[in-house]
């Protein structure tokens, strides 16, 4: 595997987490629409950290990407971030 393919690999595998986090993190789900202390790019490095952390416990439970399991666990793990990151105290 040369350094490109890999790269665009890595970028691939990626992709639903960054995604997933661009669109979760833009939307706020509280009615009050309370802004956290670490702003919008902070809950979106969060969530984006989160989801990557998802997808490589995954990688590493099951041995293979892809795996739905994985995908629910990533959007259950994500969701849960941004509802510690946008919750009311």
């Amino acid at each position: 595997m040369d350094i490109i393919t890999l790269t665009l690999f890595i970028c691939d595998f990626f992709s639903p987490a960054v995604a997933l986090a661009i669109t979760i993190s833009f939307v706020n789900f509280s009615q009050s629409s309370v802004e956290p202390a670490i702003g919008l790019w902070g809950r979106f490095l969060v969530n984006s950290g989160v989801g990557c952390a998802a997808l490589l416990g995954g990688l590493i439970i099951f041995g293979q990407d892809g795996k739905m399991l994985t995908y629910l666990a990533l959007v259950l793990m994500v969701g849960a971030s941004q509802c510690l990151l946008t919750r009311e105290t």
